[in-house]
């Protein structure tokens, strides 16, 4: 019989060592926004120090936002000061730390099976192939949306219910030494490191450190568990139990187009199973084996898989396809790298549409010394696209913006650039988070197609 909160107060009793938790609590906030009725509310200071990449002085204390929780229904809090309030306090001596140990005494409470995910590009994708995929065959729990950092996995692992079969969490990084204490946290029996691309590598030293940094995923591996890497980085990876995706892999996955996305044909061991996918890509079907490879490392049978497969879609702003006004917007406004960058363009200048190729690209942040060689690149992979436009610093040096160069999203005139589209365009939108994504500018762009009329 399951339990009726998510949290009893005996556990909480037990985690904290502390003797006077009345109530049990139903899930765990750290946003007075989106607090829910029964929720712990952990007021995180907002400053994680210099554990993760250093803290922010500016950033916002929770402990000014919990009036605002119990408003909204928090039937306990978390704080590591004094505070006036209205429902039971757990005291802590630092809430990032709470919160951890909230996460660790989750992980130790179940017996679910645990995948962890890492990459610098596709890592959300993937997680939510799984979580789909994996759902009908188990109870399964997974991180939401890119809970992915100092905060992100610990709340994710402290929302997993005690009787779970499944936990997926994405683990990422943006400085050296984040990954190896958070994986240690969530102790996978599976350990996947997708890919690693220059994304963040403004914060190391090169590709060889960021490898590095990806591959610590491995530290945290429970003692029987399996790290599933590509091919290339097999040599690199130091882990007597270790499964490989990719050409000459263990895992390995043939696609070829159809009329409504890719049939694919995947290798594991030594049988050929055939499937299709409603989407196309290269990295995506290299995406797909590494599914397989998960799968396989955590004891399913791959067969059992296919049925689901067809169904998987791209989450939002990771490449999806638009019909607005006979216009094709294809939108991968969710965050941007060099080689991701190079793939959507690559991928929109072999698309065939009648009437025009345009690309909408956003600066790609966090890239250090290499920003401007790397902006710069990107000119060189514009064969088959007819029109650009570029976002943000990070392309001003840039030659290549045929339609112009804005600094920001805001200073681009979308009603006069709607006016020009014509039925058969295809618009691709591409771009670090901060550029698009965050401010909507893709829903901007369809909505203002639609009513052009």
């Amino acid at each position: 019989m399951s339990n009726r909160f998510l949290w009893s107060a005996t556990e909480l009793q037990n985690a904290f060592d502390q003797d006077d938790i009345s109530a049990g609590v139903n899930g765990i906030s750290i946003d007075s926004r989106t607090t829910a009725p029964g929720d712990l509310f952990v007021a995180l200071s907002g400053n994680p120090g210099s554990r993760f990449g250093g803290g922010n002085e500016k950033a916002r204390d929770g402990h000014d936002f919990i009036a605002m929780a119990v408003k909204a229904g928090a039937s306990a809090v978390m704080v590591h000061r004094d505070v006036i309030c209205t429902v039971p306090a757990i005291r802590v001596d630092n809430t990032l730390d709470g919160l951890w140990q909230l996460g660790n005494f989750a992980r130790n409470r179940t017996a679910a099976k645990v995948a962890g995910i890492t990459g610098s590009s596709g890592k959300t994708t993937l997680r939510y192939w799984l979580q789909r995929v994996l759902s009908p065959m188990a109870d399964c729990h997974a991180s939401e949306g890119s809970l992915n950092n100092h905060w992100g996995v610990p709340l994710s692992l402290a929302r997993m219910p005690a009787e779970s079969d499944l936990g997926l969490f994405e683990i990422g990084t943006n400085h050296p030494g984040e990954i190896a204490p958070l994986s240690r946290l969530v102790e996978p029996n599976v350990a996947l490191v997708l890919n690693v691309l220059p994304a963040h590598i403004g914060n190391f030293s090169g590709m060889p450190e960021l490898t590095e940094e990806k591959l610590s995923i491995s530290h945290g591996l429970r003692n029987d568990g399996t790290l599933v890497v590509p091919v290339a980085l097999a040599g690199l990876a130091n882990h007597p139990r270790m499964m490989t995706f990719g050409k000459g892999g263990d895992v390995y996955a043939k696609g070829k187009a159809s009329g409504t996305g890719t049939v694919l044909n995947i290798t594991i061991g030594g049988a050929d199973i055939e499937c299709e996918v409603p989407f196309t890509g290269a990295e995506r079907v290299e995406s797909v084996a590494a599914l397989f490879a998960v799968l396989a490392a955590l004891g399913f049978d791959p067969e059992q898989a296919v049925e689901h497969i067809s169904t998987l879609e791209l989450p939002k702003g990771r490449g999806n396809l638009f019909q607005v006004g006979g216009i094709t917007v294809i939108d991968d406004s969710y965050n941007a790298n060099p080689v991701s960058m190079k793939m959507s363009l690559e991928h929109l200048g072999s698309m065939k549409t009648p009437k025009r190729r345009i690309a909408l690209l956003g600066e790609m942040l966090e890239l250090g010394p290499a920003s401007e060689a790397a902006h710069q690149e990107m000119g060189r992979h514009l064969k088959g696209v007819d029109e650009v436009y570029t976002f943000g610093p990070g392309f001003s040096a840039s030659s290549f913006a045929r339609q112009g160069h804005f600094l920001a999203a805001n200073e681009f005139d979308l009603e006069s650039f709607v006016a020009r589209l014509e039925p058969g365009d295809s618009v691709l939108v591409k771009g670090s988070n901060k550029v698009f994504w965050k401010h909507s500018f893709v829903e901007r762009l369809t909505g203002t197609i639609d009513h052009r009329g």
